[in-house]
């Protein structure tokens, strides 16, 4: 059965990394796939704008306080949650000062066979290299990487491919970039200056950076308010017509 683990990560807040990660989630789900969402941020937003909240949080299964049964939440068809919580923090911390805690994500997925339940596991990441961050970049399979036509954003991006390059040195050899992708933009309505950040960074990444860009669009926003995909709020919007092709380039990258 296919098995991919994607984490969504992003060194810079504000490029649509949590609203990304739900979309993807919910389209591969309504294609038919299992899907298992995982919030490692403490704000929760991924938790927030899916399920609300939980009956406890992801730390919790990960130090074996409480099993994966009694934390995991069903969202749509086809797609589960395991909620974040603002103890999350605290968690992180205590997980972070253990020996080998990188690994920790790794071998609770294999201890729990989630290989079995699961097609896809997409990971959204607080928005910088956080501890849980990295216990991604050993159990995942792939990093996504959004980005925003802003200098910051951008530069952000240098250091998460560093720290995959790092990492499949030592740790993870077979793990790969599934591709950058930039939100808030489109080519026809952006401005000169959006433009030429895309273009350099094209020029410095290459292919990994991908054709499909997320334009903005309310319906996207008004899907989260509502706690819904915006393929289900809105699947005619420009919005759910962009994830959709983003989701179809990111499944020829894996």
């Amino acid at each position: 059965m296919e098995f991919y683990i994607i984490s969504v990560l992003s060194n810079k807040g504000g490029v649509s990394k949590t609203t990304s990660a739900i979309n993807i989630a919910a389209y591969l789900a309504n294609k038919g796939k299992r899907v298992l969402l995982i919030d490692f941020d403490a704000q929760a937003n991924s938790t927030l704008s899916t399920i609300g909240t939980g009956n406890g949080h992801v730390g919790e299964w990960l130090v074996g306080e409480k099993s994966f049964s009694d934390v995991v939440v069903p969202y749509i068809d086809n797609l589960d949650v395991l909620p974040a919580a603002r103890a999350l923090d605290t968690y992180a911390k205590a997980i972070g000062s253990e020996n080998d805690y990188q690994f920790l994500l790794k071998e609770r997925i294999e201890e729990e066979k989630l290989d079995d339940s699961y097609n896809y596991i997409i990971i959204d990441n607080a928005p910088s290299l956080t501890t849980l961050a990295y216990t991604t970049f050993i159990a995942a399979t792939h990093i996504l990487l959004p980005s925003a036509p802003e200098e910051f954003a951008i530069a952000g991006i240098a250091n998460v491919l560093q720290t995959v390059a790092n990492v499949k040195k030592r740790y993870n050899p077979t793990l790969k970039v599934a591709g950058i992708f930039f939100s808030k933009y489109h080519p026809s309505y952006r401005s000169k200056i959006d433009n030429d950040m895309v273009f350099a960074t094209k020029d410095a990444y290459g292919d990994l950076v991908m054709e499909t860009t997320i334009r903005t669009n309310v319906s996207i926003k008004e899907a989260l308010a509502f706690k819904k995909p915006v393929f289900e709020y809105a699947p005619d919007s420009q919005g759910s017509k962009d994830y959709e092709a983003l989701v179809k380039e990111l499944i020829e990258r894996l």
